[in-house]
């Protein structure tokens, strides 16, 4: 083989190779493409390169980052044939906690113009990952100094604490000054019944005073359903002063902390169990404050919404319906694993109401359900703390829970004797 030959053929796989390095090491393509720029205000962490995602689909990469101005403009190369809508949203996101950054893209409304090639469009500036973990963190340590008294939380747990403990110690004198009455009401109506058959049965053998002054069988036949009646009577009402010990109801309070737009919320009300062992009702305020005070650009919390529900409860949890805060709507608690010692502390739960929602709430369209859930730990049979996702096809924050609920003998005795004079 000749020099010229066999140099003509290292020069042409020469070539071949450097092709081949271009295209697959230094990013070289042949497919058409178009570019799109993209404004932001903070790319951290975005490499060239990096790809370009529509519904999870790779549709190009970022060519070229700069800036302009006060604007980082990131340049992405979109394939050809791939057609985004005027409306489309961009964001820098995650592919998880410790992953790499990508450009994510929100296709526009169908039917909207297509973006012309070039064309300079707003980018979603959200908080970095990073720097929304450090945020949490700050906000769990703050939660946790508020917890221990440090803070406003405790400041507000101790003012509500006290000022429950005042409505308990009123409601205590007033039962206790009853009490006496009840018990001595209570002892009374068996000797009381005992007497009544006795006497019955002496007017119904024409014996003592009584059954000899009753010589008319049509008034005798009278005094003895009158005296039935009556002894019946004092039977229902010792059943129902009986009942009166299985009312069972409890204070139940929430705070909830949202650390993205820095709002605080808080709930009360009282849970009350009935005698029937399955079924209850929760009474209450939801989202409590002041609605005079001026709105921060983030806080579409509706203040003082009752939450009134009815619910049907078990070992495995509760279900509830009613009115949940302020709209019609149910609410499920779930304690799969409340056979397993330390996991049955562990609490799943979901709120889903607000079902037609269609209003401006601080100058925002709120027009999809409210749907909230979360996770809850219990550490006591006082407290717990939870992580949620707060009306999450809206507004989507995330917030730290803290609940306290605690047993209320005095007003479970209220509740009975309501029940008494109810049952009159």
């Amino acid at each position: 083989m000749k020099a010229e030959t066999k140099l003509g053929i290292f020069t042409v796989l020469g070539l071949v190779l450097f092709g081949f390095s271009l295209y697959f090491l230094g990013g070289l393509s042949v497919t058409k493409t178009y570019e799109v720029n993209i404004r932001f205000d903070d790319v951290s962490g975005l490499p060239v390169k990096a790809p370009v995602k529509l519904a999870g689909v790779e549709i190009g990469k970022v060519k070229h980052i700069k800036i302009e101005g006060e604007d980082v403009i990131v340049v992405a190369e979109v394939r050809d044939g791939v057609s985004l809508r005027e409306g489309a949203q961009f964001s820098v996101v995650m592919t998880g906690i410790i992953g790499s950054k990508y450009l994510k893209v929100v296709q526009g409304l169908p039917g909207a113009p297509v973006i012309k090639p070039g064309t300079y469009v707003l980018g979603q500036n959200d908080v970095p990952m990073d720097v929304m973990i450090a945020q949490t963190m700050s906000s769990v340590k703050e939660f946790v100094d508020s917890v221990n008294n440090h803070g406003q939380l405790g400041d507000q747990l101790n003012q509500t604490m006290t000022e429950l403990r005042q409505l308990s110690t009123n409601l205590n004198q007033m039962i206790a000054a009853m009490r006496p009455y009840l018990t001595n009401s209570v002892q009374h109506l068996d000797t009381a019944s005992e007497k009544l058959a006795a006497l019955l049965t002496s007017i119904d053998q024409g014996e003592g005073v009584l059954g000899s002054l009753v010589k008319d069988p049509q008034m005798k036949e009278e005094v003895k359903e009158t005296v039935a009646d009556l002894r019946t009577t004092m039977s229902e009402v010792k059943t129902v002063v009986g009942k009166m010990g299985k009312f069972q109801v409890y204070w139940d309070y929430d705070f909830f902390y949202m650390p993205k737009p820095k709002l605080a919320t808080s709930d009360l009300g009282v849970d009350i169990y009935t005698p029937s062992g399955f079924t209850f009702y929760h009474v209450g305020m939801a989202n409590l404050g002041n609605e005079d005070d001026s709105l921060d650009s983030k806080d579409y919390l509706e203040k003082n919404k009752f939450d009134v529900r009815l619910g049907l409860y078990n070992q495995w949890g509760k279900i509830s319906a009613g009115l949940i805060r302020g709209a019609g709507g149910v609410a499920l608690e779930l304690r799969p694993f409340y056979e397993t010692e330390f996991l049955d502390r562990f609490t799943l739960s979901g709120e889903f109401s607000d079902w037609g929602r269609d209003r401006i709430i601080n100058h925002r369209k709120f027009n999809k359900p409210n749907v909230s859930y979360g996770v809850d730990f219990r550490f006591n049979k006082y407290f717990r703390v939870g992580a949620w996702a707060r009306d999450t096809l809206e507004t989507n924050n995330f917030a730290l829970r803290a609940n306290i609920s605690f047993n209320d003998q005095d007003i479970s005795s209220f509740f009975g004797l309501a029940a008494v004079a109810g049952s009159k």
